[in-house]
């Protein structure tokens, strides 16, 4: 019986928890703006080395550079 009431508890804190998080919003979704994502393409002599895709400016600086790097010459395209 002992097991029982220790799981009622527990069941009981947890739906006060859950209606926490809903009196002070924090189960909802923020809404935010949609970033911008870029489509990264490397060639080397007109032959398609490989694709990547960048979800920020830093990643993209990464991308061209090692792309840079590597002698390819590159594409990219704002999504």
């Amino acid at each position: 019986m002992d097991f029982h009431n220790q799981s009622l508890n527990l069941f009981e804190s947890f739906e006060r928890f859950q209606d926490q998080l809903e009196a002070d919003n924090l189960l909802k979704l923020q809404y935010s703006e949609p970033s911008a994502r870029y489509y990264v393409e490397a060639s080397l002599n007109g032959k398609r080395e490989w694709t990547e895709w960048a979800y920020d400016e830093h990643e993209l600086d990464l991308l061209k550079q090692d792309a840079k790097d590597c002698g390819y010459s590159y594409i990219v395209e704002k999504v």
